[in-house]
């Protein structure tokens, strides 16, 4: 089911996107709509790419959410830069991002797909466990 996935960290909140850093420091807006109800800045996350059954295609997705998941998806169309040959996601709302996509996925460029997020408590705890050390390291004991 999924093919490739990505991590990041939901960085802020701006009206009604969460704005997601990956860590290949691309950005992605993901609609607040979408998250998970616990979600937060400074949460990291997982952003998995699913492909969808040929049977619905992005039809059968209302406005992104995915009723076979319980979490929110949002359509996307893999694609190759024409230059690069690279692959890019394509979302349904125009945004494009560099993907990590595997071979056997390259050869299903023009697929339906969706993507995932999903919160990786985990990571968050590592990440911010990471920080406080180094605050630590660089301002002593009393941070």
């Amino acid at each position: 089911m999924g093919e490739a996935r990505v991590r990041g960290v939901i960085d802020r909140f701006e009206g009604d996107y969460a704005v997601v850093v990956l860590d290949d420091e691309q950005l992605l807006d993901w609609p607040r709509a979408y998250l998970p109800a616990e979600a937060q800045p400074g949460q990291a996350v997982v952003i998995e790419l699913v492909t969808l059954p040929a049977t619905s295609g992005t039809a059968g997705v209302a406005a992104g959410a995915v009723a076979s998941q319980a979490v929110a998806g949002w359509p996307a169309q893999l694609v190759t830069d024409e230059q690069s040959g690279e692959p890019l996601l394509r979302l349904a709302d125009g945004q494009t991002l560099r993907w990590p996509a595997p071979p056997e996925t390259r050869a299903q460029a023009g697929a339906e797909y969706c993507l995932t997020l999903t919160e990786d408590a985990e990571d968050t705890a590592a990440r911010r466990e990471r920080v406080a050390n180094l605050l630590r390291d660089i301002f002593g004991e009393q941070a």
